[in-house]
């Protein structure tokens, strides 16, 4: 009978995991339609990353809000008036719990980032802006009107027309997104593993 619990536990807070990070990744999807609209001016560095990270930040900070957990370790912690680490197996307990808080909590933030960072509206409105002398090369180098397309670079996201030939504000684009794709695959993969860890010592 023990086992079977232990079966429905997993099942529970698996598919929990699995509806936080739906529900953010369609809330990700929406404002990045809706909300975001790149200013395509010095500051589309500073936009793309409150979009991405004030967000997540939220999301984080509900994340541990809400955890039944995170409440349980702070009023037990309080009410105790011995040492929580008064021997080995008591810090092993709280590394473990401590553990699964954290792995829930960052559930819905890292799925935020992910799906911004598949999605790459944010990317090209960031990266676009920012002023590194060095990364603007790298994405205009030996391109038609090199010299132009780094300093048109950060209007490129509205797609406004300038001395840069349309194909190449697109290839820019499309390098970034490209570039931007690569992050959220290794993330994913990370967090499925750490909610799966968690789900099991659960």
């Amino acid at each position: 009978m023990e086992t079977f619990k232990t079966v429905i536990n997993i099942a529970n807070n698996s598919l929990g995991s699995g509806l936080v990070a739906l529900l953010t990744a369609g809330g990700e999807q929406i404002f990045s339609t809706v909300v975001v609209k790149c200013p395509c001016n010095q500051l589309n560095f500073i936009y793309g990353l409150v979009f991405l990270l004030v967000p997540a930040l939220a999301l984080l900070t509900l994340g541990l809000i809400l955890s039944k957990k995170t409440w349980q370790l702070v009023t037990g912690l309080c009410s105790r008036q011995e040492k929580v680490c008064g021997s080995c197996g008591q810090a092993k307990s709280l590394a473990m719990v401590l553990f699964q808080i954290s792995t829930m909590a960052f559930m819905a933030p890292v799925t935020w980032i992910a799906v911004a960072l598949l999605n790459g509206v944010l990317t090209e409105c960031a990266m676009t802006g920012t002023n590194t002398t060095f990364f603007n090369n790298h994405l205009c180098k030996g391109r038609e009107k090199e010299a132009d397309c780094v300093k048109e670079l950060h209007m490129f996201p509205c797609g406004k027309n300038g001395t840069v030939p349309k194909d190449v504000r697109e290839e820019v684009l499309l390098m970034l997104r490209a570039e931007s794709q690569v992050c959220p695959v290794k993330l994913l993969h990370r967090l499925t593993w750490f909610t799966a860890s968690s789900s099991a010592c659960s």
